[in-house]
C-alpha cells in the first residue's frame, strides 16, 4: 500500500514539538537564573525580546539534505573502484589457487607416507 504524502510527516512534527519545548525550557531557564540572580522581577530587556530557537535548529529546519546528483567524475571514481575491485578479486583468486595446491601437494606427499 503506498505512502500517502498529504499525511503530516510524524518525524518532523517530533522535531518540531522537540524545538518548542527546548525553547520553552531555555526560557524558564534564564528566567530563573534571573530571578537567582536579580530577585523576582522580570527583566526588561527579555520580555521585550522575541523568544528564538536556537541558530541550529533555524539552519535544520531550512536546509535540506539531499543525495547529491551523480557527476562525470564521481562515475570515474566508480569505475576506479571497479577497476581496484577486480584487480583485488583476481589477486586474492590466485592467492587461493596457489594455497590450494599448497594443501595438495602436502596431501599427496604425506598420504602415503601413512600407508
Amino acid at each position: 500500500m503506498p505512502w500517502n504524502r498529504n499525511e503530516p510527516d510524524p518525524l518532523k512534527a517530533r522535531r518540531l514539538q522537540l524545538a518548542e519545548q527546548e525553547k520553552r525550557l531555555a526560557e524558564q531557564m534564564s528566567r530563573l537564573n534571573h530571578e537567582l540572580k536579580y530577585g523576582s522581577e522580570p527583566p526588561a530587556s527579555e520580555a521585550n525580546k522575541p523568544a528564538e530557537p536556537p541558530v541550529w535548529r533555524m539552519e535544520d529546519d531550512v536546509s535540506s539534505r539531499t543525495a547529491p546528483e551523480p557527476t562525470p567524475a564521481r562515475n570515474r571514481d566508480l569505475a576506479r573502484q571497479r577497476q581496484r575491485d577486480r584487480f583485488v578479486f583476481f589477486i586474492c583468486m590466485g592467492l587461493l589457487l596457489i594455497v590450494v595446491l599448497i594443501v595438495l601437494w602436502v596431501w599427496k606427499t604425506h598420504s602415503h607416507v601413512l600407508d
